[in-house]
Parts: structure tokens; sequence; C-alpha cells
């Protein structure tokens, strides 16, 4: 019964804890990226264009959110805590294959299926310096937030599974505003479509990055390293639209991925 009282007001405090983290890092990136397509602000991916400025700027919400509630609440050990998963790399190399290899390989599996042979423009191994640089900031920017703060809790209080099925919907919540930009990776004309397959996706990835977040015993490294190689794939892999089944790739990995979720799947009380 004492535990059962202690654990009451314990899930309270983590509660309360996403709320403002969640509330912080969703405002503090839509104000910026949603300023770009209010102030009329032409958008592209050229790391030049003003618009692309103000939407490296906004990628920090996560990271400023997780670092705001941490110090608020346990000081400064608490932030150097958070930012000390970054530097986990001791574990397993099966892990690093697993975050560096998977994403890509889904997508050259993708154009096997249907090329029978790797396109002569191939590029993912000649990877321009901007572009990693780039990824970097990303991956620093959104995955102490999202896994490094957000999993840990929210896993306490649902489980594994249960955890991301809530943070996957919330991440793509988070990248809500570029559906509306033109020119941005997300742009659509039919938005209500293009971000309901967004969010499958985007929780699916999260199963994925859950995965090896519990594998590494907490690694964010892990987790950037998964995220960035991801993307960066996305940028050099160019699989045409009338043969790309890459995401029901991922879907599938997704599934069978689940078998490698920490128990419980959902926390039982």
């Amino acid at each position: 019964m004492t535990n059962l009282i202690e654990e009451v007001p314990r899930n309270s405090v983590r509660q309360r804890e996403l709320f403002g983290y969640f509330g912080c890092a969703l405002g503090f990136t839509w104000l910026i990226h949603f300023s770009i397509s209010f102030l009329g602000i032409p958008f592209t991916m050229d790391i030049s264009n003003p618009g692309m400025h103000l939407y490296l700027i906004g990628l920090a919400g996560p990271l400023v959110a997780a670092v705001t509630i941490t110090a608020v609440k346990t000081g400064k050990a608490g932030v150097r805590s958070l930012f000390a998963q970054g530097l986990k790399w001791r574990f397993p190399i099966r892990w690093y294959v697993f975050a560096i290899l998977t994403m890509p390989m889904l997508s050259l599996l993708n154009l096997l299926i249907f090329n029978d042979r790797i396109p002569e423009d191939f590029s993912w191994l000649v990877v321009q310096p901007l572009l990693i640089g780039g990824q970097l900031w990303v991956v620093l920017a959104e995955e102490f937030g999202w896994r490094g703060f957000a999993l840990p809790r929210l896993q306490s209080l649902y489980g594994s599974l249960g955890a991301t099925l809530v943070l996957g919907p919330l991440w793509a919540i988070w990248h809500l505003p570029m559906f509306f930009i033109e020119g941005s990776p997300q742009y659509s004309e039919n938005v209500p479509a293009a971000f309901l397959m967004y969010t499958l996706i985007i929780t699916c990835i999260s199963i994925l990055l859950t995965v090896v977040y519990n594998r590494t015993k907490g690694s964010v490294l892990a987790c950037m390293l998964l995220h960035g190689f991801l993307n960066i794939a996305a940028f050099t892999i160019h699989v045409p639209p009338e043969i790309n089944i890459t995401m029901y790739l991922i879907i599938g990995v997704a599934l069978l991925s689940i078998a490698l979720l920490d128990r419980p799947l959902f926390r039982r009380q």
C-alpha cells in the first residue's frame, strides 16, 4: 500500500513535467515555424535562405524544452545527466549497425525490388559535408528532447509501446507547421491526408527509436545515429514516386520490432 501511495504522486509529477515539456517544445517551434508562412517568407532548403534560418532555429524546441524543465526540476546535475545520454557509446556493435543501416537499406531494398540494380546516380556514400552538418543539428535539437527527456518518463507511465504510441503522434504534430510552408519536405496541398500518413510513418519510426533507446540502455547517441541516417537516406537515395513502397517496408519492420520492446508493453498498475 505504501508503494502504491508513493507511486501516485510520482506519476503526477511525471505527468506535469511532460505537459510542461510538450507545451514548451511545441510552443517554441510552432511560434517560429508558423511565422515563416505568416510573414510570407519564401522557403527553400538552401542554407542561405532566410526561411531556412528560421526553420533551423525552430528545430531547437525539443532541446530548449528538455533543458528548461530539467534545470527547473533538478538543476545543473539534472542537465548534465540529460546530456550524458548523448555520450553513451558503449553498447553492442549490432545496434550501431541497426541504427546506421536500417533506414538506408530499406530505401535500397525498395529500389532493388523494382529496378534489380542500384541506380548509377546513387550518392549515399558521397554525402555533402553541409548535409551531414545540417543533420547533426537536427538530431541534437530533437533527440535530447524526444528520447532523452520525454521517452523515459512516458515509459514509466505507459510502458514501452504505450509511450511510443503517445510520443509518435506528438512528434508528428510538432512538424505540423511545415505542412503549410511551400518548399518544405512536408508541404502538401492536401494537409489532412498527408499529415495522417506522416503520423503513421513517424509513429513506426518512433517504435524503432524506442527499441534502440532501450536496447542500448538509454543511449541518445544511438537514437541520433538512426534519426540522422534516416534523414540522410531520404535526401540521397531517390526513389521514384511510382515505385516508392519504402513506407510499407518501414511499417513492416516496425511491427516486427515490437517484439524487441521492453515489457510491459503497456504499464499495469
